[in-house]
């Protein structure tokens, strides 16, 4: 393994992401160390992690590298976060791990004291295949909490046995052993954190009877969840959960808040410099959420009153990608930093972040309604939609739903007909299972061309590489740094985090 100095590749290597380099090989560089944190094969199997690089980082606590990799201590049979407050173990004492689920897998037990189920996302799938990308991030909103892994597979177009594999090969633990761990650090989270009941917290967090919750977290905790409720801080009673979510500083909140402040939907939802709120719908009840920043904390605190326990994990890991809280800065920046035009931009708007939407279908919605139109026009028509489908009795206006739309007269419609008969038929095709939508499908539909398959893929998917290169505002701002060069043949540099680099460029326009 080389060492850790700057790395020579045939190609760019990325810091905090996995990169091919001339020979074949993949790297995983992370943050200022600029060190080699692993090395990966061209198979994809399981990276290894660099002994030296998470030394120096667990030691100095760095909270640029939380969620990156995990600590376990082979003497107490514990993992934790590179920032956690216990003294440092011996390093003859210590195994690195990518993610908690490879930790838990090979036995170890979650710390009490930097409780890893509150680090930012895990990183560890970034270099994977298409496929794994979707079904980690499926697992993170809970698909396996009520079906089977054939189920997942079918949803993602693949056979079971080849997921599997794809999982051991690529990541090192099998799609239930991720469900599994993630269920259990969910389930320790409520506890921590919430009032609600334990028969609650079981069955939001995944778990078909409280027995089987009960007994999984004795094997992984070693404690009962009585036990770990007492020894954890209680929320203020209240009508509405909160969880504190984390993120990787640093992180540009006005930029991220401006975003939703712009393409605020009128009556959906809110935005104002100290938080955002919306209204949700699920079938015929109804939801809210608030998320607003935490004084001193790299975190933000999500409220959520919702109808139904179950639709937590699913809340949370929308909200966080929403919000980009996993999102690793210093590999954005030093990536981003080698164009001198971005390099002035990386520095003014410190922790750019790719803000999206709920769902991948509203922003498929958003993009085929923001076609050739201001975003102040866009956010006018969305807002008289979701008005028209509003539903008979509710208190509050959620985002439209496809059968709502695909049923609304042409009148309802203030757009072109070309682009209304777009809309219609996209809502049609997925009535029913709008959470199931491929994004990279839509180029094949009528009416939607690349920048409406780009920015669906930017705020529906959280895609970090997608960039509507033909947007004028990107031109515009381009244009205000003096470049005439061509963008989209100078933002092959900027791969993989071309989505930063647009939002970077509409930041600086204040779009």
């Amino acid at each position: 393994m080389p060492p850790a100095t700057t790395p020579q590749c045939g190609q760019r290597t990325i810091s905090g992401q996995i990169w091919p380099d001339s020979q074949g090989r993949f790297r995983l560089v992370c943050g200022e160390v600029r060190g080699y944190i692993g090395t990966m094969q061209a198979t994809h199997s399981p990276a290894t992690l660099d002994a030296q690089t998470c030394r120096r980082a667990r030691l100095s606590r760095d909270s640029r590298f939380d969620g990156e990799f995990y600590t376990a201590v082979r003497t107490t049979g514990i993992y934790c976060r590179p920032v956690c407050p216990a003294r440092p173990p011996d390093e003859k004492n210590v195994a690195y791990y990518r993610s908690a689920a490879e930790a838990a897998d090979a036995g170890y037990r979650p710390c009490l004291r930097c409780r890893p189920e509150s680090a930012p996302g895990s990183p560890a799938w970034l270099g994977s295949s298409t496929t794994v990308k979707r079904a980690v991030s499926l697992i993170q909103a809970g698909a396996l909490n009520d079906g089977p892994v054939s189920s997942l597979a079918t949803r993602l177009g693949v056979g079971e046995r080849y997921l599997r594999k794809l999982f051991t090969r690529e990541i090192g633990v099998s799609p239930q052993a991720m469900a599994n761990n993630q269920r259990l650090l969910f389930a320790r989270k409520l506890l921590a954190e919430t009032r609600l009941p334990i028969t609650e917290v079981a069955y939001a967090s995944g778990f078909g009877s409280v027995r089987r919750f009960n007994s999984a977290v004795r094997t992984q905790f070693r404690q009962t969840p009585g036990d770990l409720r007492k020894r954890s801080a209680r929320s203020d009673a209240g009508a509405a959960l909160q969880l504190v979510l984390h993120y990787r500083p640093p992180y540009d909140w006005d930029g991220v808040i401006n975003f939703f402040m712009r393409h605020a939907v009128d009556g959906v939802e809110t935005a104002a410099p100290d938080g955002y709120r919306r209204n949700l719908r699920f079938g015929h009840e109804e939801g809210w959420i608030t998320v607003t920043p935490v004084k001193d904390k790299p975190a933000l605190l999500l409220g959520m009153q919702l109808p139904d326990n179950a639709l937590l994990m699913t809340t949370v890991a929308n909200v966080r990608r929403m919000f980009d809280l996993d999102a690793n800065p210093a590999a954005i920046q030093d990536a981003l930093s080698r164009d001198p035009e971005l390099a002035q931009l990386v520095k003014r708007y410190p922790g750019i972040r790719s803000p999206g939407y709920w769902s991948p279908f509203e922003a498929c919605v958003r993009a085929i309604v923001g076609q050739q139109v201001s975003t102040s026009a866009a956010r006018s028509v969305l807002s008289r939609l979701a008005a028209a489908c509003k539903p008979p009795g509710a208190m509050d206006t959620p985002f439209a739903s496809p059968a709502a739309l695909a049923n609304l007269p042409d009148a309802a419609f203030p757009m072109p007909g070309r682009r209304r008969d777009t809309l219609r038929e996209l809502c049609r095709s997925v009535v029913g299972h709008e959470n199931e939508l491929d994004i990279p499908a839509l180029a094949r539909r009528r009416g939607i061309g690349p920048w409406t398959v780009a920015m669906a893929a930017m705020r529906g998917a959280a895609e970090p590489d997608a960039l509507p290169a033909n947007d004028l505002g990107l031109k515009q701002a381009w244009a205000a740094l003096g470049q005439e060069d061509d963008l989209a043949s100078l933002a092959v540099s900027w791969q993989p985090w071309r989505s930063y680099a647009a939002n970077l460029l509409w930041r600086s326009l204040g779009t």
